[in-house]
């Protein structure tokens, strides 16, 4: 890497949530079942074990020096701990195989989670804490967490799911409050652990959802999330990938603090809730990473930064999503010495 960082990424990010002076803006693609590309480990053995996701978290920030590293491998992991059955592909990421919730009567059997037992969640806080101890004084350990729409999602079966937006809401809610407890429990939990959660909810997507329904189902339950997390003086952080335009204002109100946003222009995000929340994206994971080479990456990259590095709540050069777990090594490299490049402030572009 040819561009020296003047402070580590946990100074860096401590500067910029107290409104200090920094060297560059934040450079964090969504790097999740990729770092198990650091110790040419398989994605099932990678999110079975806690050693095993620890270890290839602290290789791939030493290898990459990112400025967070996020632990996560699917965004059922909550809803499996309630109770929904999960599929471990050999090399890819988890996925749901039988819903928790078949029939009204499943509803009585649903109860919040413990954190430190159920599921795998014993594996990510294992995680979560051997990152702390090896890396932790450098970088935040930052624990994804899928929400309650897309957890309850994960429970119901994700077609039904979003049917009975219209033909059961009194299901919907049942499963939502039940759901954003179990997020508040598992926010503690990392929280203790000395992790920094964030929240995803890609169910919640404008190309899957109107803003009606986000609304009603969505935008009271993350309401709550956020003022959990806002207790412990932590920021929120709030991912919905695809696109988003149609729901972007309602993430705005949700009480996150950085939204995390995949397929729309920066432009028009920046305009349309810039003054209430920090931006964070949106590099293409599959067009640009994927199947995309160093040149267009360091001009995407360019080009991202060019449109909202003004935003007035501040920007963090990121993917819109997660990065593929074939993208090449190069092209990690180009994006990130790219980001460390045209993110220097002040921003020029000579």
């Amino acid at each position: 890497m040819t561009h020296t960082d003047e402070m580590t990424p946990k100074e860096r990010m401590q500067a910029i949530l107290q409104g200090e002076e920094v060297d560059r803006l934040l450079v964090s693609p969504l790097i999740l079942n990729f770092a198990s590309r650091s110790l040419n480990m398989t994605v099932r053995d990678f999110c079975t074990s806690g050693k095993n996701m620890g270890n290839a978290n602290v290789a791939c920030f030493k290898q990459y020096r990112h400025d967070i590293v996020y632990i996560f491998s699917t965004t059922s992991t909550l809803a499996e701990a309630m109770g929904t059955k999960m599929h471990f592909p050999e090399d890819d990421a988890p996925q749901v195989e039988t819903p928790f919730i078949q029939t009204r009567e499943d509803l009585k059997k649903l109860k919040p989670v413990n954190p430190e037992k159920d599921g795998r969640l014993p594996v990510y806080l294992d995680a979560v804490k051997q990152c702390v101890d090896a890396i932790g004084d450098e970088v935040f350990i930052v624990p994804v967490i899928g929400a309650p729409f897309t957890t309850s999602a994960a429970l119901r079966g994700t077609e039904k799911f979003i049917r009975e937006l219209y033909t059961d809401p009194e299901l919907v809610h049942t499963l939502m409050k039940v759901t954003t407890q179990s997020v508040k429990n598992l926010i503690d939990a990392y929280v203790k652990a000395g992790g920094v959660p964030v929240t995803v909810e890609p169910v919640a997507t404008g190309s899957m959802i109107s803003e009606r329904h986000f609304r009603e189902f969505v935008l009271p339950y993350l309401k709550e999330v956020y003022s959990h997390i806002h207790s412990y003086n932590l920021p929120g952080v709030l991912h919905i990938c695809g696109k988003t335009k149609r729901v972007i204002q309602c993430m705005a109100e949700s009480g996150a603090d950085i939204l995390s946003i995949d397929n729309i222009d920066l432009l028009e995000a920046k305009e349309l809730v810039g003054e209430k929340v920090c931006l964070m994206g949106n590099v293409s994971p599959a067009d640009v990473m994927l199947k995309g080479n160093p040149e267009i990456i360091n001009n995407m990259v360019k080009e991202c930064v060019t449109k909202a590095a003004d935003n007035p709540k501040g920007f963090i050069v990121a993917t819109g999503c997660e990065v593929p777990i074939k993208t090449p090594h190069e092209n990690m490299v180009a994006f990130l010495e790219a980001g460390r490049r045209f993110a220097r402030l002040p921003i020029t572009f000579n």
